[in-house]
């Protein structure tokens, strides 16, 4: 076999190292996305980012971030992401509007989330503990969850198809390269 061209000696292309090369490449993809997207929406979502600081505050106030808030940051963070891969406009404008629309969809469920905290806090502050209400609430929390994660890995999905397999390469080892500072 010809190690310098992945090819046998037959001629024929070693496309088992081409999937894995691929799977990797598409691996690293859902991680960059991940941590691009996931996190500032996530924590937008919540109203804080991390373990002790509210990620509003660094937008210039104690409010939670907009969905038009999110949306800026995100469009920054994806064009960070794109910009040494060759994206072309229509590229980064087609991924813009799958973030856009990742955002308004998980800004509706912050809603429900902030419906079911107060739930659980009223029926934890009850005279009585009603453990089939507080059942409904954690069901309720969990379908949330659930949700948002479906939607996620389709924005997900969908900025990987407005990519080229190249381009999606090129992004995960931009990433890798970033966390490896």
């Amino acid at each position: 076999m010809d190690e310098q061209n992945g090819t046998t000696p037959a001629g024929k292309p070693r496309w088992g190292r081409r999937i894995a090369y691929a799977s990797l490449a598409a691996g690293a993809l859902v991680a960059l996305m991940t941590v691009v997207a996931a996190r500032p929406i996530a924590a937008a979502i919540q109203q804080g980012a991390g373990f002790h600081h509210r990620w509003a505050g660094h937008w210039g106030g104690e409010q939670a971030m907009s969905p038009e808030a999110a949306k800026e940051h995100l469009q920054v963070a994806a064009k960070w992401a794109l910009r040494d891969i060759d994206a072309s406009e229509a590229q980064q404008e087609k991924i813009n509007a799958i973030v856009a629309g990742a955002v308004d969809d998980l800004f509706r469920l912050r809603d429900q989330h902030h419906a079911n905290q107060a739930a659980l806090h009223a029926q934890l502050m009850g005279a009585t503990i009603d453990r089939a209400a507080l059942e409904e609430t954690r069901k309720s929390e969990m379908a949330l969850a659930d949700e948002a994660s479906k939607r996620l890995v389709q924005a997900l999905a969908d900025i990987s198809e407005v990519l080229s397999p190249e381009q999606r390469q090129a992004l995960a080892e931009r990433i890798h390269r970033h966390h490896q500072m």
